[in-house]
């Protein structure tokens, strides 16, 4: 089930400050994380939260690689989807 709204990681950000161009690639790594996971049914709050922290701290970290940020999420809530990273 493709989404139809862009999906933004701020409110997940706290009183964590970044960059504006971090702030996308970490909004776009949670839009294809949250899409991906609908492909399994609607994901709830605490799904949701979890990929958004895993993203906030790795971004923290250094990483700004979209697609391992969301692979690596993803992981985190135990999704091991064939074709990605996520595995790595």
């Amino acid at each position: 089930m493709a989404m139809s709204a862009e999906v933004s990681i701020v409110p997940f950000l706290g009183g964590v400050v970044f960059e504006p161009a971090d702030i996308k690639v970490m909004s776009d790594a949670y839009g294809a994380a949250i899409e991906r996971v609908w492909g399994f049914g609607h994901p709830n709050k605490i799904v949701r939260e979890i990929i958004a922290k895993r993203i906030i701290k790795l971004t923290e970290s250094g990483e700004r690689d979209p697609d391992y940020l969301r692979d690596k999420a993803l992981a985190a809530c135990g999704f091991l989807l064939s074709g990605n990273a996520a595995g790595k």
